[in-house]
């Protein structure tokens, strides 16, 4: 059986004076965890051959895009919370909760946010992208 998205959720883990935990509610999506290694050119003339040599270099982390809508009053005070933190620019702890169990636990900055555009019978959406600092650390569901 394939795993399901539907229930996946995106959390900003409590810092500092904060009491508890931000569930960010009412989202149409949440991107894919990436990572990515750098390969490193470590040919030389006499590489056997004459093949190009690599290596292993750093490892990048990538970025997490979310959409979501405005439903609700809670919906608009995560709103204010995305836009207040990229302005302050902060590092926060965030977490990718499965259905399953499974969830991806990593540092990031909010580096992006869109409110969306505003028609006569649309929704009110946004968008974000969350940067990623440092290894992401995954956990398989029990």
């Amino acid at each position: 059986m394939s795993a399901r998205a539907m229930g996946t959720s995106l959390t900003l883990k409590k810092s500092g004076d904060e009491i508890q935990d931000t569930v960010i509610a009412s989202l149409l999506s949440i991107g894919g965890v990436s990572v990515e290694v750098e390969e490193r050119d470590i040919t030389t003339l006499d590489s056997p051959d004459g093949a190009d040599e690599f290596e292993a270099g750093k490892t990048t982390p990538g970025e997490l895009q979310i959409s979501g809508l405005i439903k609700k009053t809670t919906d608009e005070q995560n709103i204010a919370k995305f836009y207040a933190l990229l302005w302050a620019k902060e590092t926060r702890a965030w977490e990718v909760g499965y259905p399953s169990g499974a969830k991806w636990e990593f540092n990031a900055f909010v580096k992006s946010f869109e409110m969306g555009e505003a028609t006569v019978d649309g929704n009110v959406e946004f968008t974000s992208t969350l940067k990623l600092s440092g290894k992401p650390v995954y956990t398989a569901s029990n």
